[in-house]
C-alpha cells in the first residue's frame, strides 16, 4: 500500500510539475522551424498545448507536442515531454521509438539504447528492432545491427528499410516476389497553379461545367458527359434528393459505380480525425496522400488510417513542388516519406501525389521508376479556397462521374461537413468507395 501510494504522488508530482512549465511561457516560435515544417505547425503546437491543459494525460498529444519540440530543435524538452507521457502509459509504443531517437539525435547514445531496449519489454515492436539496429550500426556494433533488423523482418516480413540495411551490411536479400508492377498514372491531368489547380468547372453562375471525354469502363459499358449539367442562374445549394437526381443521369453498369475519396496534406489533428469518424460511420474507404513531416508529428492518426482500411499515400516530406527539385531531392523526399509511412503502417507505399498536381515528363519518370504510381484527381473540390461545405457539394457534384478520383484536403474543415451527404447520395444509387489500391487493380485488370 505504501509503495502504491509513494507511485501515485510521484506522478502527481510530475504532472504539477510539468503542467507549470505547460503553462509558462511559450518557448517555439515560427523562427525555430525550418522551411521545410508546416506552415500551420505553430496553429497546431498552440492547439495541442490546450488539450494538454485539459487534460494532461492525453498521450497522443503529449507525443505530437514531443516531435514539434524536436522538429523545431529543442531535444531537451522533447526528450522531457516524452519522459512525462511514459510515467503516465508506459505501453505507448511511439514513445519508445521518439524518446530513443531524440536522444541518439542528441548523442546520448547509451540512454537512447536503453529506451529502445525497455519499448522491446513491453512490445516486440518491428519499429523499435529497426530504430535499434540503426544505433548499433552507427555505433559499428554490426552483428548486433544484423540481428536487429532480421528480428525486424520477423515481425514483419519484407519491411524494405531493413531489407535494404541488411544489404548494405553484406547480407544477401531478397524483396518478397510479388507480381509484376506495371507503374500508372491515374486521374486526368489539370495543369496546375502554385496554389491549387485551374478551374476546369467554375462553381459561379454562368460557367460551362460540361465534363471532357466520356469514361468506357472494362466491362464495356460507357458514360458520357451530359451538357445539360449546367450551372444555375442563382446558386442554390444542393440537397440530397438534387445529388440523387444527377447521379441518376450516370448511365452506368452496376460494377462500375464505384468513386475514389482522396483527401491530401493531413494528416490534421482533429479534421482527419473527423473524416474517419465520419468514412467509418458511412462505410466507405478512401485514400490518404500524408505530408511526412506531419505524419511524423501524428503517427496514432496515420496508424489509424491504415488499420480502417483506408490507403496511405505519398506526398512527399516537405509539401515541394518535384518539378521544382533536383531528381535527387526528389527521390529522398518520397523515400523518407515512404519509409515512416512503412513504419507507422507495417505496409509498403506505392503510390505517390505530387504537390500541387505539378508533374511533367521528369516526375513521371521519378515516380514510376521506383515503381510506384502517380495518382492524380478527375475532380477537385478545391475545399482550400472556398471553405462553405454547401458550395464543395456543388462543385463535386458538377465536376464528378462513376469512377471519379475525387480530390479533398484534410487539413480544411469544409470536406468533413459536405462529406455524409456525398457518401449517401452515392451509396443510395448503388455506388462503392473504394481505395486507390482498388482503382489501380481495376484498372490492371483491364
Amino acid at each position: 500500500m505504501t509503495r502504491l501510494f509513494l507511485s501515485a504522488a510521484r506522478l502527481w508530482l510530475i504532472v504539477f510539475l510539468f503542467m507549470g512549465s505547460i503553462n509558462g511561457p511559450v518557448r517555439l516560435c515560427a523562427q525555430d522551424f525550418g522551411t521545410a515544417s508546416p506552415p500551420d505547425l505553430m496553429k497546431d503546437f498552440e492547439t495541442l498545448r490546450q488539450r494538454i491543459r485539459q487534460n494532461p494525460r492525453d498521450i497522443a498529444a503529449l507525443n505530437s507536442l514531443g516531435i514539434i519540440y524536436a522538429q523545431a530543435g529543442k531535444l531537451d524538452d522533447a526528450t522531457r515531454l516524452w519522459r512525462y507521457a511514459l510515467n503516465i502509459d508506459p505501453n505507448y509504443i511511439h514513445l519508445y521509438n521518439n524518446l530513443g531517437s531524440a536522444l541518439k539525435q542528441a548523442g546520448r547514445k547509451e540512454e537512447a539504447r536503453l529506451i529502445f531496449r525497455t519499448g522491446l519489454t513491453r512490445s516486440s515492436s518491428y519499429w523499435i528492432y529497426y530504430n535499434l539496429g540503426l544505433l548499433e550500426k552507427e555505433e559499428r556494433n554490426l552483428p548486433a545491427a544484423a540481428n536487429c533488423f532480421k528480428l525486424c523482418l520477423q515481425q514483419q516480413p519484407g519491411f524494405e528499410p531493413a531489407l535494404r540495411q541488411l544489404a548494405d551490411l553484406g547480407y544477401h536479400v531478397q524483396l518478397p516476389p510479388t507480381q509484376p508492377v506495371r507503374p500508372l498514372t491515374l486521374g486526368s491531368y489539370k495543369p496546375p497553379v502554385e496554389t491549387g489547380n485551374i478551374d476546369f468547372y467554375p462553381m459561379l453562375p454562368g460557367g460551362n461545367t460540361e465534363q471532357g471525354n466520356g469514361r468506357t469502363y472494362s466491362s464495356g459499358s460507357t458514360y458520357a458527359a451530359r451538357s445539360e449539367r449546367t450551372a444555375p442562374a442563382v446558386f442554390t445549394p444542393l440537397s440530397l434528393a438534387d445529388c440523387d437526381k444527377i447521379i441518376k443521369e450516370f448511365k452506368t453498369a452496376p460494377q462500375d459505380r464505384y468513386i475514389a475519396l482522396t483527401f491530401d496534406d493531413g494528416p490534421h489533428h482533429s479534421y482527419s480525425r473527423e473524416i474517419l469518424d465520419i468514412l467509418r460511420r458511412e462505410g466507405a474507404k478512401a485514400t490518404f496522400f500524408v505530408v511526412g513531416s506531419r505524419a511524423e508529428t501524428y503517427p496514432d492518426i496515420v496508424a489509424r488510417m491504415a488499420a480502417e482500411g483506408h490507403d496511405v499515400g505519398n506526398h512527399t516530406w516537405e509539401h515541394r513542388g518535384l518539378g521544382k527539385s533536383s531528381s535527387a531531392e526528389g527521390l529522398q523526399s518520397l523515400r523518407r516519406t515512404n519509409e515512416l509511412i512503412s513504419g507507422i503502417t507495417g505496409k509498403p507505399c506505392l503510390i505517390v501525389r505530387p504537390p500541387f498536381g505539378q508533374t511533367s515528363q521528369k516526375v513521371r519518370e521519378l515516380i514510376h521508376g521506383q515503381g510506384w504510381h502517380e495518382i492524380m484527381w478527375d475532380s477537385d473540390s478545391r475545399d482550400w479556397e472556398n471553405k462553405n461545405p454547401d458550395r464543395i457539394l456543388y462543385r463535386v457534384m458538377r465536376s464528378v462521374s462513376p469512377g471519379s478520383i475525387v480530390l479533398f484536403h484534410d487539413i480544411h474543415p469544409g470536406a468533413a461537413q459536405m462529406l455524409p451527404t456525398l457518401i449517401r447520395a452515392f451509396k443510395n444509387n448503388g455506388y462503392r468507395f473504394i481505395t486507390i489500391s482498388e482503382l489501380i487493380a481495376i484498372s490492371n485488370a483491364s
